[in-house]
């Protein structure tokens, strides 16, 4: 590790006092604070082979087990009903699952993007005609998949018209009853988890709520992002903005219904670029000492205050090529496959040794 690089990690480090954790939260009994982990965009085909490799081993180095990964229901399933790819579709996302395995990581997936013959003409991010048909492709998910992946989220940012056209509550949670019957008709000891909504929308969860959700999902889940996008998580949220503490809203709702469901944080980060002075609040970058303080920041505030938060997701394992700046650079490694100073954060909240001296 660089001398700067290990600089800054000491620095943020010694300012949290944060109890280290000791193994995952779910089964411990007690709270160290939340199990980490990073989306990992295995299946995106700007990725060969043995940058796949590079990528899972660098976490795995680190220490971190736990991954999230995209699995589209149209790249499994492009033909018909009862008609999966096994030329192609269903052989890629094995592969990329035993990577994982071979690996010790624990896998979430979330299974979203609708197959051309399943869905209006709306495109692959509307929902199916019919929640039986997602219900039926899941199922048969949940199955094959059953050593390699332990939760099943429903699709992504549901609440968001760029995920889901359109973020109807409603049908969302047709297709989220029809869902959850599913995995545990496939697996009955993976858990179901409702889709990680951008920001925390407790207005459209309430409207879930109110058509049924309840008791359909096993974990509910959130993508917290803050707004402005480069502001700390210890930062007061503005009125028109976005930003951790929101979850104290969502976690009344929940517990004026009754809902004890745990809640999980399936993406959360912040991104690495400069700033022009048209750019929006939303699109906002920081620095590499800022995401990794940010990081270490948001990951003690969960802790002490938010321990119904059982997991954290970074977003994303390694920097993309979509072109887009600000989405782009959320990486725990540059896109040449380099560490950024955040991984270090992350590494030593999964192996519990924030704040204890090196040994050996």
């Amino acid at each position: 590790m660089g001398t700067a690089v290990l600089a800054l990690l000491l620095a943020v480090l010694a300012g949290s006092g944060a109890t280290p954790p000791e193994g995952p939260a779910e089964v411990r009994g007690e709270h160290h604070g939340p199990v980490v982990g990073a989306q990992f965009h295995g299946l995106w085909d700007e990725w060969g082979p043995g940058e796949r490799a590079l990528v899972l081993d660098r976490l795995a180095a680190r220490g971190v087990r736990h991954l999230r990964i995209d699995v589209s229901w149209a790249m499994i399933q492009p033909a018909g009903r009862d008609r999966y790819d096994m030329a192609w579709g269903v052989p890629f996302v094995d592969r990329v699952l035993a990577m994982a395995h071979e690996r010790g990581f624990e896998v979430t997936a979330t299974f979203w993007l609708t197959p051309e013959w399943a869905r209006p003409p709306r495109g692959e991010r509307s929902l199916p005609a019919d929640p039986a048909d997602y219900a039926a492709a899941l199922r048969w998910a949940a199955e094959r998949w059953r050593d390699e992946v332990v939760a099943w989220e429903v699709w992504n940012e549901p609440n968001s018209a760029t995920y889901l056209d359109p973020p109807d509550p409603v049908a969302y949670t047709r297709l989220l009853r029809a869902a959850h019957g599913a995995v545990r008709a496939g697996d009955r000891s993976a858990w179901t988890v409702l889709g990680g909504t951008e920001y925390v929308d407790v207005d459209w969860l309430r409207r879930c709520y109110e058509a049924g959700a309840q008791g359909s999902f096993d974990v509910l889940a959130v993508h917290p992002y803050p707004s402005p996008s480069d502001a700390s998580p210890l930062d007061p949220v503005p009125p028109e903005g976005h930003g951790l503490r929101d979850l104290d809203a969502l976690l009344a709702e929940m517990d004026r219904r009754g809902d004890a469901s745990p809640v999980w944080l399936t993406e959360l980060g912040w991104s690495v670029h400069g700033d022009l002075a048209s750019t929006p609040p939303w699109a906002r970058g920081v620095d590499e000492a800022e995401q990794a303080r940010h990081l270490q920041q948001a990951l003690e505030l969960l802790r002490t205050e938010f321990p119904r938060v059982r997991r954290v997701y970074w977003y994303a394992a390694s920097d993309t090529s979509t072109g887009r700046a600000h989405q782009d650079h959320f990486g725990l490694l540059r896109r040449d496959g380099s560490p950024r100073p955040v991984l270090d954060v992350l590494g030593c909240h999964a192996t519990g040794r924030c704040g204890r001296p090196a040994t050996g």
